[in-house]
């Protein structure tokens, strides 16, 4: 979206115009979810979060402060709901019961293997420091700029570097293990 859009969207919004406010949560409520069910592997967990995200979003637009993007602030937002969720211990141990059964014949191998990566990916990424696997989420899986990492987390670029860094050698870590143990038959 288009920055003095958006910035006239915050404005109206912030003013109590309620169709504004809807563009703006319809503008970014794939990528507050995206990052949620990035965090918490549970959808209806994802919704309360992004749905507790907005309301916050909705309360502080007079504070909105125009330096930021929405969506830096938002993400800001999501992530800090989601590290509060995982530390509150709400978070339900997931088991992938339901998911990808493979009841179908006609998915190709390549679409196979592409979403066992993304699995891997997504539980070695659980084992992450919490620091480490907001800046993963963000930076690598959302693709979020530098930039708006370090805002969103309120963090230098050093430390971000840092964080993204060992989070990469975690996951690389695993991924070969993963695979060296996993030979073919």
């Amino acid at each position: 979206m288009d920055q003095a859009i958006e910035l006239n969207l915050v404005r109206k919004s912030a003013e109590g115009d309620h169709q504004a406010f809807r563009q703006l949560v319809e503008a970014h409520q794939h990528l507050a979810y995206s990052i949620a069910f990035r965090f918490t592997q549970d959808e209806n967990e994802s919704e309360d979060i992004v749905q507790e995200a907005f309301v916050k979003l909705w309360k502080n637009l007079p504070k909105y402060k125009v330096e930021f993007r929405v969506k830096t602030w938002l993400s800001k937002m999501v992530t800090n709901l989601c590290l509060d969720h995982l530390k509150s211990g709400r978070k339900k141990n997931l088991v992938s019961e339901g998911r990808g059964k493979g009841n179908e014949p006609s998915i190709d191998e390549d679409k196979l293997e592409h979403e066992e990566l993304k699995s891997i990916v997504v539980r070695l990424a659980e084992q992450l420091t919490e620091k480490q696997k907001a800046v993963f989420v963000l930076r690598d899986l959302e693709q979020l700029t530098p930039e708006e990492v370090c805002q969103a987390l309120q963090m230098s670029a050093g430390n971000m570097k840092s964080n993204l860094y060992y989070a990469r050698l975690k996951i690389k870590e695993g991924l070969q293990k993963f695979y060296s143990v996993k030979k073919p038959e």
